[in-house]
């Protein structure tokens, strides 16, 4: 008991102390201030158009973000909805370039199904510059007031049900049903007669062997001069194009969008290719790859190598009753 009444006469005395104490010996009172967020260097504005619709009914909701010149700006994209309102489209507009700023524009074509005041609330845009992180620019509010279809409406005159009326046939469908039938069938056999007109057509004229083909289409390449100005891949690309459509047409093989590889594979199971054929259309084909995809850039000299090749491929697969002496040379 001695104790605490000695505590507090102590407690007591100290106190009148620092009451009495001069002014300078006093503490001085801290006044805390705190720091602000920096405002934001882009603005967000939104707006609608109309500002009062009824239920079911679309309205334009447009979001314009401004921010200085070198800024990198991200607009978030729900997907389904904003707020209260499904999406139904969207879409971005032309930047708009300013003197120090540009503003970027998204539309939306929004449609709301509760009647009252929403509140429409853009979505998040972020921005930085440089390197530096991403901040949340701050969000722009919209009013949007959504009416009920039956605000307006008055009393339903409630009259007595009518008796039941006999619906009258319309014959209207089934003549469309059959003008359609015969539409189509005399478009069937108008087809079919031109198709096979078509067919008597070709099987008149004379087959040209691929061998010949592949001749013709070498001395128009060789034509063309690609070479000459620089055009090797062009030239390459043709060229390989010229060997695989032979090899397709004399082997029967089927494999336009195939590898190199499978190519090769494909010719040597289904066809009458032999292994020294094999080995020359390899080559031949893995340089016009190197060119075409590798960027290999190859001289006037290797291109003519490979149109040697390309045509020594044909002379040595043609039929040999079929060949003459009006091939390229």
């Amino acid at each position: 008991m001695k104790l605490r009444l000695w505590s507090a006469g102590l407690l007591a005395l100290l106190f009148a102390t620092l009451v009495n104490a001069p002014q300078e010996m006093r503490v001085p009172a801290v006044s805390i201030a705190y720091a602000e967020d920096p405002p934001s260097p882009i603005t967000v504005a939104g707006r609608v158009d109309p500002d009062t619709v009824t239920i079911g009914t679309r309205f334009r909701y447009t979001i314009e973000v401004t921010a200085p010149t070198g800024l990198e700006i991200v607009l978030s994209q729900p997907t389904e909805k904003i707020g209260d309102f499904d999406i139904l489209d969207f879409g971005d507009e032309p930047v708009a370039d300013g003197e120090g700023h540009r503003t970027v524009t998204r539309w939306y074509t929004l449609v709301g199904w509760e009647p009252g005041y929403h509140l429409l609330a853009s979505p998040p845009v972020l921005y930085r510059q440089g390197d530096a992180e991403h901040q949340v620019a701050p969000e722009d509010e919209t009013v949007i007031t959504v009416e009920s279809l039956l605000k307006n409406t008055e009393e339903v005159d409630v009259r007595d049900i009518k008796d039941v009326e006999e619906v009258p046939i319309d014959w209207r469908p089934y003549w469309l049903a059959a003008g359609t039938l015969l539409g189509l069938i005399a478009l069937g056999a108008g087809l079919f007669w031109m198709l096979n007109r078509r067919q008597r057509a070709v099987a008149a004229l004379p087959v040209t062997p691929p061998h010949e083909i592949a001749y013709a289409e070498l001395a128009r390449l060789q034509r063309l001069g690609l070479t000459q100005h620089g055009a090797f891949k062009e030239y390459y690309s043709g060229l390989s194009s010229i060997v695989r459509t032979y090899v397709e047409q004399r082997f029967g093989v089927r494999a336009p969008d195939m590898t190199t590889e499978e190519f090769l594979l494909r010719s040597a199971r289904e066809g009458e290719l032999q292994g020294q054929h094999r080995g020359l259309l390899g080559g031949f084909l893995g340089e016009s790859d190197l060119v075409k995809f590798a960027k290999h850039l190859p001289t006037i000299d290797d291109s003519e190598r490979a149109y040697h090749a390309a045509k020594r491929f044909v002379d040595e697969t043609a039929p040999a009753r079929e060949t003459g002496n009006d091939a390229p040379r």
